[in-house]
């Protein structure tokens, strides 16, 4: 799932590794000129999930955190 939050692209998933659910966010803060290619970060999460549901959930409120804590709002 894609969605923008404060400017920056954020990607979530859900996998399965080592028979647990994995949840994966990449959050790519757009540069200057508006490319999202050169400032990117990767949240690897690795809770006890019970199902895909809930880790895209965690994975979504984990990245909006992350961009809340790091990216200053350009609105």
């Amino acid at each position: 799932m894609q969605f923008i939050f404060q400017s920056c692209l954020i990607s979530t998933s859900a996998s399965v590794e080592d028979e647990r659910i994995v949840a994966n966010a990449r959050i790519f803060v757009p540069a200057s000129d508006g490319s999202f290619e050169d400032d990117v970060h990767d949240l690897c999460l690795d809770e006890n999930f019970i199902d895909e549901n809930e880790a895209l959930s965690f994975a979504r409120e984990s990245a909006v955190e992350w961009v809340e804590e790091h990216c200053v709002s350009s609105t």
